[in-house]
């Protein structure tokens, strides 16, 4: 997918497939935002008959700057639903019908969160894609998208809109310290499985007791690990297969899990885990109607707010304790600990290898095998982003080493 800003003939952007055959429906908008320069809007209005407040759609009139500026980010917003284009569910040809919390993740995820986009950004992107929507419901009937940024993601944005941006990277001894300030060990693991496996939160509900089939595979399951943990008293490392069924956009990827962190999860199966029939390793032990099902896909996004929160007020209650320690920010999120990871894999192949992170290209074996480890994918148009935000915090990695004593 490409995009142009026609400024000769229709005198308004232009999106483009991969054939370069125009995308109807967005060229269309851009044509009744730019050119007319309009958008719709929800507005609340008190019925005149009734004095109950109503929600209506409303033609508004914008400016030129208003109207660029939603057209851009609704162009860059095509251009990411193009880079998942064929994966599960996402696809351009029927992006006007993506469910609200897939471009929720867009905004929240992507944006603020990956790009480390201000708050400004996000606004902008918000409006956009509001202006999109709401455009396809008032015209063609479209399903209405509720478009926001999340209030867990303000203070995220907002610090992204600061000079000093707050650091995703988390040293290894700074995540050692959050993992032992959980309240149990299932929290513990969720947050072990993001810092030293690179897991979402969400894909913590892909770990699956029983051995399972997949696209004619049969791969292991927990039970079968345990069992090895046993059988291979010297092995430090298991293969374990993450179905697409419970990644980000349905890809697959193998997770190779260090020995006692299989160890703490058979421990859990063992004592912490409640009697269920569930199939999933890491359940709900609340005493509501949950216990014993599959953990929420927010729980590391909750255990680990909890537990920063926690970590935060115990190094403010004894700064001298943790003087050489890494300073942790409230703006710190569970998705820092998987960035971590990645880039620990980046900074160690080259290590390894003998060159320089700043010498890597999209087309190195280092980068390769790093985004194989994260499930990322590495033809994309956004590659080269990835790629400088590995770079980037292997700097940071390195600054960070030398203010603390743990370097």
């Amino acid at each position: 997918m490409h995009r142009y800003s026609d400024k000769k003939i229709n005198k308004h952007n232009i999106y483009l497939d991969s054939d370069s055959v125009p995308i109807l429906l967005p060229c269309l908008f851009a044509r009744y935002t730019e050119v007319a320069g309009k958008k719709i809007e929800l507005i609340k209005r008190k019925n005149r008959n009734s004095d109950l407040i109503e929600n209506v759609f409303e033609e508004v009139f914008i400016g030129a700057d208003a109207s660029y500026k939603i057209c851009n980010h609704l162009g860059r917003f095509l251009e990411w639903v193009d880079k998942f284009e064929g994966e599960g569910n996402i696809t351009l040809s029927i992006h006007t019908a993506l469910p609200q919390e897939l471009i929720n993740d867009y905004i929240n995820e992507y944006l603020i969160t990956e790009c480390q986009s201000s708050e400004a950004v996000a606004n902008q992107a918000v409006n956009s894609l509001k202006a999109y929507y709401n455009w396809l419901q008032y015209f063609l009937d479209n399903k209405y998208k509720n478009i926001g940024i999340k209030s867990s993601h303000i203070p995220i944005a907002r610090s992204n809109s600061k000079p000093s941006l707050s650091v995703k990277y988390l040293l290894p001894q700074t995540r050692e310290l959050i993992y032992q300030s959980t309240s149990s060990l299932l929290e513990e693991i969720i947050l072990r499985n993001g810092g030293e496996l690179g897991c979402r939160s969400k894909e913590n509900q892909g770990f699956l007791l029983k051995d399972f089939n997949e696209s004619t595979q049969k791969y292991k399951g927990l039970l079968s690990l345990f069992k090895e943990l046993k059988k291979q008293p010297h092995k430090e490392e298991f293969k374990y297969y993450l179905s697409s069924l419970y990644t980000k956009y349905s890809r697959s990827r193998f997770l190779y899990i260090p020995r006692y962190l299989l160890e703490k999860m058979e421990q859990y199966f063992r004592l912490e885990r409640p009697l269920t029939d569930s199939n999933h390793l890491f359940v709900s032990n609340s005493t509501n109607l949950t216990r014993g099902r599959c953990i929420s896909t927010k729980f590391g996004t909750d255990t680990f707010a909890k537990t920063r929160n926690k970590v935060i007020k115990e190094i403010q209650n004894n700064p001298e304790v943790y003087r050489s320690y890494q300073n942790i920010e409230f703006t710190n999120v569970y998705h820092h600990l998987r960035h971590s990871f990645g880039t620990d894999i980046f900074y160690n192949l080259c290590e390894g290898a003998n060159k320089h992170y700043e010498s890597i290209t999209t087309t190195s074996a280092i980068y390769l095998t790093t985004a194989n480890r994260l499930g990322h994918k590495v033809d994309g148009q956004f590659s080269n982003s990835v790629t400088k935000s590995y770079i980037h915090s292997c700097g940071l990695k390195e600054q960070l080493l030398k203010e603390c004593s743990f370097g």
